[in-house]
């Protein structure tokens, strides 16, 4: 005879063993649930040090991407993908940056171009503007294109390979001109709203527009290097808009852009150009650092506007061989007064620099992409500007060797 109490005590254990098993189902799905994409978190209000850095993959040029990092402990911040080639400018008053990109989409990788506005606080995009198809990028880090200094109109350097400006209104987001600038490269911001461009004669074309985007006035100065003689490093750097170029021999050419035209100043240098090689005892002692040094890099200069200092990746043409100099990784940073013209200081590296950038606060860094001598491995170092003490590091900051640091330090 059945056992009435029985069957409850095992329709109670079955009905136990039922809900554990849906309790677990339950807490493993709460577990595996994902958390939402696209989830984008406001910015803390940024340090003096936090600088955008472009990390510029060789391996995939349509990857790029900014990264924002805090130099004083190397933490990220936030980052943008970005495509290939960027550059990036912030608006005037912060609120926006402004990017122009290249995407390669789909099976066949056609080639897109965009100027995409983030919110500078959210990194969210707020818009995106779609280029004419005439945008081929270069590798000069940032003067690709340009924000004027009203901060009215960004100008977009094309070069397919006949070169010219696409001008984009940013209040209206929208493309307002296209200009034809045969045999000129690439934008220097120039008084209220212009830009100047290099040309290959080693004069500079100079462009100013109206609320509309339209050239209202345009002016050709004479040669002010010699191309053909000692070509200039297309990546200048400026002060107060006076901007500074060094040539491949090291001769630094001043030019003056915030005024309507372009005024040119006398011509000085970085390095000693009667320095003989040195033999190979003297180079064998000094670890091939005797000289004579050349100005090299890919972001080579870098300039801190209070205290008017010109900073400069240099390496000892031992290193080089002579060959590619301008674009040779700095053993060194040779830091200048510019108003007096002089060498005030010699920082060493602990690597190999290809990039520099200095912000400019009262306690400013230098923030150095790197490499490794013995690994090639990726870095970033980061000196007191100031002193040149070495303060910290960060090891493999991205995908890439080289790691041009933007302009832009908020």
């Amino acid at each position: 005879m059945r056992n009435p109490r029985s069957d409850q005590v095992g329709w109670a254990m079955l009905a136990a063993l039922m809900l554990s098993g849906l309790l677990s189902v339950a807490a493993a799905r709460a577990e595996g649930i994902a958390e939402p994409l696209h989830q984008n978190k406001a910015l803390a209000a940024p340090g003096s040090h936090w600088t955008w850095a472009l990390d510029f993959d060789l391996n995939d040029l349509a990857k790029s991407r900014f990264v924002l990092f805090d130099g004083d402990d190397v933490s990220i911040k936030g980052m943008l993908g970005t495509g290939s080639f960027p550059t990036m400018h912030p608006s005037p008053d912060g609120r926006w940056l402004y990017v122009v990109e290249s995407w390669l989409l789909g099976p066949r990788q056609i080639r897109s171009d965009y100027v995409t506005i983030y919110d500078a606080r959210t990194l969210k995009i707020d818009a995106v503007i779609e280029l004419p198809g005439a945008r081929r990028a270069l590798m000069a880090p940032t003067n690709r294109s340009a924000l004027t200094a009203d901060g009215a109109l960004l100008v977009v350097f094309n070069f397919k390979p006949g070169t010219s400006l696409t001008v984009v209104d940013l209040a209206k987001r929208e493309v307002v001109a296209h200009e034809p600038t045969p045999g000129c490269s690439l934008v220097y911001p120039t008084g209220a709203r212009g830009v100047s461009m290099i040309c290959g004669d080693g004069s500079l074309l100079t462009m100013h527009f109206d609320a509309r985007g339209r050239v209202v006035r345009s002016s050709r100065s004479a040669p002010f290097f010699d191309p053909d003689r000692d070509p200039l490093i297309e990546n200048g750097v400026s002060i107060a808009g006076r901007w500074l170029f060094t040539t491949y021999a090291g001769a630094i050419h001043p030019v003056d852009l915030s005024g309507e035209e372009p005024v040119f100043g006398a011509s000085w240098p970085l390095v000693d150009p009667d320095v003989k090689p040195a033999g190979w005892l003297a180079s064998l002692l000094t670890m091939g650092r005797a000289g004579p040094w050349k100005p090299g890099g890919y972001q080579l200069m870098t300039t801190h506007a209070a205290s008017g200092r010109l900073f400069v990746l240099t390496h000892p043409v031992t290193w080089s061989g002579g060959e590619g100099d301008h674009v040779f990784p700095g053993a060194e940073v040779w830091v200048y007064d510019v108003a007096s013209r002089a060498r005030i200081d010699r920082i060493r590296l602990r690597g190999v620099g290809f990039s520099i950038h200095v912000t400019n606060d009262v306690a400013p860094l230098l923030l150095v992409g790197s490499a490794d001598l013995k690994t090639e491995t990726p870095g970033l170092e980061i000196y007191d500007a100031e002193t040149g003490r070495f303060l910290r590091s960060m090891d493999e900051p991205g995908n890439a060797m080289l790691h041009f640091m933007s302009a832009v330090s908020r």
